[in-house]
Order: structure tokens, then sequence, then C-alpha cells
């Protein structure tokens, strides 16, 4: 293991910010958002993070997937260093309006918080006419929910999207992320003459609800494939001891702790709003709390 190796706290980039209040009226800070932040995304780890705290403060994760190679990355990662990071997290929160979401390969999505009466809409109804859509929403970008199907949620549920579907999220939502890196969407949601448009309005499908499987007190399994792996923990006056054998990202939800292992970092703070990578090579470490705190873990695969 190499003496380099310790849990990387990451610093959360705000991707766009939306205000909900007047202009120029800072929006109210919570413990889970940087200050100011009212509504938009935040990445909360992705190829473009830098690490906050430890001798590696200030750099990059894509200088440091180079530099530590499969430490960081896990033999599973094949020696491929350069590209973006195989999951990517994000938070989203809609706050009084819908946010569009770009495109994936698959997208898994938790509802950490959601008002009541929310939704989700996903895909495109059925025989859909892309020309005349286009031209009642050209407008009012707002209309195109009118088109979409429309799903309620509530807070706690977990959902895989469809493949390449479309999302808007509704009013009133904050939501996790875990996926590969989104697809920009340029003319959102697609141009009448687009043929990828047309496919994805034929084989519209609805998102999964997905039923945790609890492996342990305290421990759900909320997904399982060959992207990733998503557990759900939550400790009270306890310490778990683990090793990773892949990049895992610990994003904490609920309450504060800390992290020791070896290395020249030893102890590391655990504070909602700031998600810690946990390199493949980090060796045992334990999770501490003096009281309650819940947490994702997230295991790139």
């Amino acid at each position: 293991m190499s003496n380099d190796l310790y849990p990387l706290t990451l610093e959360p980039l705000v991707a766009e910010q939306l205000w909900s209040g007047r202009p120029g009226e800072p929006a109210p800070e919570e413990e889970n958002l940087p200050p100011g932040f009212s509504s938009g995304t935040l990445f909360m780890a992705t190829s473009n993070s830098r690490v906050a705290g430890g001798p590696q403060s200030g750099r990059g994760l894509g200088y440091l997937r180079q530099l530590l190679g499969a430490d960081l990355m896990g033999v599973q990662a094949g020696g491929d260093f350069d590209g973006p990071l195989p999951v990517e997290l994000k938070l989203k929160r809609t706050g009084e309006s819908a946010l569009a979401v770009g495109l994936t390969d698959y997208s898994l999505w938790f509802i950490l918080a959601a008002e009541e009466d929310s939704s989700i809409n996903v895909g495109f109804k059925p025989g859909l006419n892309f020309k005349s859509a286009a031209a009642d929403a050209a407008g009012d970008p707002g209309r195109w929910s009118e088109f979409m199907p429309e799903y309620p949620v509530e807070t706690g549920q977990i959902l895989l999207l469809p493949k390449l579907a479309p999302l808007l999220l509704g009013a009133g939502l904050t939501v996790a992320q875990i996926g590969p890196p989104a697809g920009n969407l340029s003319n959102w949601p697609l141009a009448s003459q687009s043929g990828e448009g047309l496919r994805l309005a034929a084989e519209s499908e609805s998102p999964l609800l997905l039923v945790p499987e609890e492996i342990s007190p305290g421990r759900e399994l909320l997904f399982d494939d060959e992207h990733c792996s998503v557990t759900l923990i939550t400790t009270t006056h306890l310490s778990t001891v683990a090793a990773p054998e892949a990049a895992t990202f610990l994003w904490p939800l609920a309450g504060q702790g800390r992290i020791r292992a070896r290395g020249p970092a030893p102890v590391t703070r655990i504070q909602p709003g700031r998600v810690i990578m946990l390199p493949a090579a980090l060796g045992r470490y334990a999770v501490e709390s003096g009281a309650s705190i819940t947490y994702l873990l997230i295991e790139a695969s």
C-alpha cells in the first residue's frame, strides 16, 4: 500500500445555480448544501473534483488517477486512468421549478427529500408528434412536461431510470444521482427531426422502483450490478471496519463522524455535503460516530 493513500474529502462543484428568491437575495444555508446554494446541480464526485484536505489538498481526481493508478481506482479499472470516473455522484435540488437532466447510459436515483405531491417526468408519451410538440413548447420549454409521462415520488424511494431517457425533476425535490457521466442535451429534449427522439418515444419505459435488500442491521443494499453497488448504512455508537478493493465513495447524509485509517491523514471528518473517496489500496479503515450517522457507500465495479 502506498504511503500517500488516505481518505480523500472532495469539494462539491456547483454546476449551475438557480435562485428561488428575489434577485440578489441569499438562499438559506442548510447542513447538506454549500452556503448560498438554493437549487440546481452539485457534482459531489467527478473527474474534476478537487481534494479538500491533507497532503493532496487542491489536487484534482483526474491528476490523482494518473499519479496513483490502480492504488486509487482498483485493478478492475483495467489500467485506463485517463478517462472520466466510471461513476459520478451528483446532488440535484429543484426548489420551486423543474430541472431538466442530461441523458445517461443508466441512472440510479435516491430521493433524499420530496415535498408533498412531488413528481418526475420520464421519457416521452407513445405516439408523440415531435414537430407539433416542439412548436407548442417553442416559447415555453416548461410545456415539455405535458408530453412526458408523470410519476409521483416520495422521500426514500430508489429509482432506476430507462437507458437514455430524458428526465424532468419536478419542484420540491432533493435527489442523489449515481451513474456514469451524463451526455449534454444541447437541444433538450430532442429536435423533431431526431431519429433517437422518435425511438425513445416509441420505446418509452417506466422507471423501475427498487426495493432495498437488508444485508445486516443498519445496512441496506440499494443497488448492485456490473457498474456499481450502493449500500445505505446507519450506524449508532458503532465502529465499522472494512477494506475497499475498488474505488469507493462514502456519501454522508445525516449526522457526523470520522474515518480512522493509516497514512498521512489518520483522521478524516465525516460531515453532510462532502463526499469522501476511499482509495482501493487504502487497507483497513474504521467509520466512527458518537451518535447516529447515515451514509451511502458506493463501490465502483
